[in-house]
């Protein structure tokens, strides 16, 4: 079974209750270094849109499967409090391009908020 963890992503807007879960090794702290440094790019999936669907604010939350070798095998979106499927889609896209530390395969949580 592959481990889950929850990172909290700060930056856009800090997202409540997210939380490390049981590691805090410096192996995690890397993996949330990774997430908080592509930021920008979630970002940019927002700033993309049409000013007409930046009108709410609302998060989305993923869960991202990493391989062992540090790429992302599959991101799932879990929760998406905006239903605007050009800001899920894009973000989607460009979580599965990063890449984090090597460590063994594992699925990590995170989630992102969004507000105009």
């Amino acid at each position: 079974m592959r481990a889950r963890q929850c990172l909290c992503a700060a930056g856009l807007v800090l997202l409540a209750g997210c939380a490390h879960g049981s590691s805090s090794s410096a192996k995690a702290s890397a993996r949330q270094a990774v997430v908080e440094a592509k930021l920008p790019e979630l970002q940019s999936c927002w700033s993309e849109l049409p000013a007409d669907q930046r009108t709410r604010a609302g998060s989305l939350l993923f869960a991202v499967d990493i391989r062992r070798n540090g790429a992302v095998d599959w991101v799932t979106l879990e929760v998406d409090e905006l239903g605007v499927p050009a800001l899920s889609a894009c973000a989607v896209r460009r979580i599965k391009r990063w890449r984090f530390p090597e460590d063994r395969r594992q699925t990590i949580q995170f989630g992102v908020g969004f507000a105009p």
